[in-house]
């Protein structure tokens, strides 16, 4: 049975589209599902990283892509659903009640935060939607400094919103930014670095919890 995930955070920078781009080429390459990213964020920035990995990859390039609105995304999921085994939505920030759709169609939202107040702030909100839908909720720590204090208050604020923390905790890491510059994911850049290692952990928690 296909699955959505979607990635949804009010604030913009928090790193939505790189994790949707790792994600899929992980659950692409590593675990052999047939996977699309659907891009609802105008910017086009994950359009622009598909389109480089196509003239990059060509006939190699696993990965489908669509666009659709805010609003569409439900509709287009539903029909990707038919012949994919996952679909990852990136949104845009400031969803709010236009990104309901993306979250009602969602069997997973994963919440992505910086360890900083600003994003705590900003991810009340899209918990609190995700909630309403009554929908499984994993919030990630991304962008993180290992020796940072603002990792143990990310945490505590998690705790607080009653929520799921993803174990794996993602580094603030050059290869997440020089590989989605070439078309390309920390999976398929490294083997053994911290990187790759984070990302493949994040998979395996998301595979065990969608059971897929």
């Amino acid at each position: 049975m296909s699955k959505v995930i979607t990635i949804a955070q009010q604030k913009g920078g928090s790193g939505k589209t790189t994790i949707a781009a790792n994600l899929a080429a992980v659950f692409s390459l590593k675990y052999n599902l047939s996977t699309t990213l659907l891009d609802t964020d105008p910017q086009g920035s994950l359009g622009k990283w598909f389109m480089t990995r196509n003239d990059k990859l060509k006939s190699k390039n696993t990965i489908q892509f669509k666009t659709a609105s805010l609003w569409g995304a439900q509709y287009e999921a539903k029909t990707l659903k038919e012949k994919n085994d996952l679909i990852i939505i990136d949104t845009p920030p400031k969803i709010d009640a236009d990104g309901r759709p993306a979250i009602e169609i969602a069997d997973l939202v994963i919440i992505p935060i910086s360890p900083s107040q600003v994003d705590f702030w900003a991810t009340e909100s899209i918990i609190e939607l995700a909630k309403r839908e009554k929908k499984e909720i994993l919030i990630l720590i991304n962008r993180a400094n290992s020796k940072s204090k603002l990792i143990k208050e990310a945490i505590t604020f998690i705790n607080e919103m009653n929520v799921k923390k993803a174990k794996t905790i993602l580094g603030n890491r050059q290869i997440f930014v020089s590989s989605m510059g070439l078309g390309l994911t920390a999976v398929e850049k490294q083997r053994t670095g911290k990187g790759c290692l984070e990302i493949m952990s994040l998979s395996k928690e998301i595979k065990s919890l969608l059971q897929i």
